[in-house]
């Protein structure tokens, strides 16, 4: 094997030399370094990445340790953990473990010995002594899809206990009362959730729990095979099987057949997570369903966040939702006499019906609790303080999109790009700041606070600066994408990683704050009319294949990003923004039927995660919108910031909108731009007059902020809202 010496010689130069031109050390002559670089080439020497990491104390891997890799879940799950770490320069190296707590420690010993920089687990049981190698050399660690019990570690699962709960409650609702579970070993925290979930469901529906129904196995299909073959040798037997994963389903299957039975006609049997191969040639099982993607790129980004922070971030703990997918296998569709009875092949018109499970509510947890005495089920919320008017508080947008009132209006800027007004307000700490890109999460939450906005936006869309997904996209505007051949050569979108992280630290620069966040997004619709090679939006859109597959791509990129961060962090972010251009000052566009055409269904797609998670959605647009507004409600958009609009124009459509719509805006750049302290004062407190009162609006600049604009009065601004917004003084005002 060539070696670094044989390099030295060849090239006649010492080993230090040729360190130095591996490493791209500077001191080096460009005749030397291209000597040296000829005798790797004539070599074919290979650097040791081993050598290489000992000196950085990094090797840039990360070991992943599954159950079963077998299992497609877990192959989908480490596909999400690969593409995360190997799209942020780092190699999976993949143990199976086969739930062998022997297994288990000895592979730990492996990412040890191999010095891998940290550790993605499922781990066997929940007992944290089987991962004392990790926790007591501080390891960096993500425990998936199970909890450990006394370690307070970074975690990723997927709501299972919610889950399990609606598919037993979908049993019941078909009428099913005998009802049993087959589930993996109680050593394993995802077994617990889904048997507490279990009972849940047979609480609220009044049926008494049978302890005899509750088979207890292993996560393997010969455990699902045998146990099936207990619960149909008993006098009374259940008319439904609940199994607790999909290779357990695949046994009890084997078993029913065994015995003669058919699915469903003789047994109903639903399971928990898909067979996603299997499911595409044959859409039978009736499962909830984990983003098992998802599942380990959340892992991976979590594990990559605390390796690459100056600044380690307090243990994390993600629970992603599930969905219910309601086939044949439940006995569903043999109510229904216009579904064809399933045969093979398939009939085109089967259908599936996917559901968004709801995760259990405060109330329901404290059911749990009380049901099982076990006190790790209560959960608390903190509770959101009444604060002053002055100061942050994120209850005043929620009432807003209830259309109540709140202390005061809620204000929160859709457009706050300029570096100057950061460092007029936080002083020199952001004096870097040449552009938006410089003004980081901490210094938006600490300009919020200081100014008494209502939430901060984490951008995704193109003037978000670095790191949002569709730059490389977007960028390639002024007329690059012309034909079918520049559509092969789009770049791919960054890592999901990225866009977790940076949310990620928007949301802990607001924690404790009474803050909101919000999500931008840019429109598949504006990418598309930014990267065509023509200002011609008709002729764009006369090459109806070519348009509509570019807008496809673009749509479905977008669309992948909103639903990881829906499905991460709903539950946490106020609501989600999209900025399009569909007019300019002359109307919209396009003719209605183009728009319905090109444009409905896809934004409905877009849109359709933050929907299904219950968050509203806002558009910022500039031009005459106002003949879109009927097709933007339709689509589902529950608030407009019609970035062209004065506060009159907003008052007008509030009007034809009242209770309908939620408005944002009202004043114009413009004014903030051209006007003194005392004109915006004034301005302001029409603005408050005419569109507080009724509430359904939010206080903010129609425009975007930038640094042309005097901060002096931005704050002038913000002062005056504080005084005139408040509905107190709004009534003494009116009444008056």
């Amino acid at each position: 094997m060539t070696t670094i010496s044989d390099v030295a010689k060849l090239a006649g130069v010492s080993l230090v030399t040729v360190s130095r031109v591996i490493n791209n050390a500077d001191n080096v002559s460009p005749a030397t370094r291209a000597r040296v670089e000829r005798a790797i080439d004539e070599l074919g020497y290979v650097p040791s990445g081993v050598a290489k990491s000992l000196r950085l104390k990094r090797t840039r891997t990360l070991a992943l340790i599954v159950p079963d890799i077998q299992n497609s879940f877990w192959t989908t799950v480490a596909r999400g953990v690969e593409d995360a770490a190997q799209s942020s320069g780092y190699s999976i190296f993949l143990c199976n473990t086969d739930e062998n707590a022997e297994k288990q420690r000895h592979y730990l010993e492996v990412a040890i010995s191999q010095r891998a920089d940290g550790v993605i687990i499922a781990p066997s049981d929940n007992r944290v002594e089987n991962l004392e190698l990790l926790r007591k050399r501080r390891i960096p660690t993500v425990v998936m899809d199970r909890y450990i019990d006394n370690w307070d570690v970074d975690t990723v699962m997927g709501d299972s206990m919610s889950a399990s709960r609606a598919l037993v409650r979908h049993l019941i609702n078909l009428g099913h009362k005998r009802i049993a579970m087959i589930s993996g070993p109680l050593t394993t925290s995802t077994s617990t959730d889904r048997i507490i979930g279990y009972r849940i469901a047979l609480t609220e529906a009044g049926i008494e729990y049978d302890p005899d129904l509750i088979q207890i196995g292993e996560y393997r299909s010969i455990s699902g095979a045998r146990l099936t073959h207990q619960l149909l040798e008993t006098d009374n037997k259940p008319t439904a099987i609940f199994a607790a994963n999909n290779v357990i389903a695949l046994g009890a299957i084997d078993a029913l057949r065994a015995h003669g039975l058919r699915v469903p006609q003789d047994m109903a049997l639903v399971c928990f997570d898909d067979l996603p191969n299997t499911s595409r040639l044959f859409p039978f099982l009736t499962v909830a369903v984990q983003p098992a993607y998802d599942l380990g790129a959340n892992a991976a980004q979590l594990l990559l966040s605390r390796l690459e922070s100056e600044e380690l971030p307090p243990p994390r703990q993600v629970i992603l939702p599930t969905r219910l997918i309601i086939r044949h296998s439940c006995g569903a569709t043999l109510k229904e006499p216009d579904i064809p009875s399933l045969t093979l092949p398939l009939n085109s018109d089967v259908h599936e019906r996917i559901e968004l499970v709801k995760p259990l509510t405060l109330e329901e947890r404290s059911m749990v609790t009380e049901l099982l005495d076990d006190e790790s089920l209560s959960a608390s919320r903190n509770r959101i303080e009444t604060t002053d008017y002055e100061r942050p508080d994120v209850s005043r947008i929620q009432a807003a999109l209830r259309f109540d009132l709140a202390d005061r209006a809620p204000h929160v800027e859709f457009a706050l790009h300029s570096p100057r007004l950061f460092r007029h307000v936080l002083g020199a700490r952001n004096g870097s700041g040449a552009s938006k890109d410089d003004i980081t999460p901490e210094d938006r939450a600490g300009f919020a606070r200081r100014m008494g906005l209502d939430a901060i936006i984490c951008d995704f869309s193109q003037n978000g600066g670095n790191g949002t997904p569709y730059d490389a996209i977007c960028q390639m505007n002024g007329g690059t994408i012309a034909n079918w051949s520049d559509l092969d050569r789009l770049e791919k979108p960054v890592s999901i990683v990225d866009q977790l992280n940076k949310l990620e630290r928007h949301l802990r620069a607001a924690e404790g704050l009474n803050l909101g966040v919000f999500v931008a997004f840019d429109s598949f619709f504006d990418c598309t009319l930014r990267a065509v090679k023509t200002n011609d939006i008709l002729q764009l859109f006369s090459n109806r294949f070519f348009s509509d597959r570019l807008l496809d791509i673009l749509l479905e990129r977008q669309e992948r990003v909103m639903q990881a961060v829906c499905d991460r962090f709903s539950d946490v972010i106020s609501f989600v923004l999209v900025r399009d251009v569909i007019a300019d000052d002359a109307g919209p566009l396009l003719d209605g039927d183009q728009f319905a055409q090109l444009y409905k269904q896809r934004m409905q797609r877009l849109i359709a995660p933050a929907k299904e998670h219950g968050l509203a959605v806002a558009i910022s647009a500039p031009g005459a919108i106002q003949p879109l507004l009927p097709m933007l409600h339709e689509i589902g958009f529950d608030i407009i910031h019609p970035s062209s609009f004065d506060y009159r124009a907003i008052r007008t459509a509030r009007e034809a909108w009242r209770d309908k719509l939620v408005f944002a805006g009202g004043i114009p750049a413009e004014t903030l731009r051209r006007s003194n302290a005392k004109e915006i004062q004034q301005q302001v407190k029409q603005v408050c007059q005419q569109l507080t009162p009724g509430s359904g609006y939010i206080f903010g600049v129609s425009g975007m902020v930038t640094d042309d604009i005097p901060p002096e009065n931005f704050v002038a601004m913000t002062q005056a809202l504080h005084q005139y917004g408040r509905h107190t003084h709004l009534d003494a005002s009116i009444s008056s």
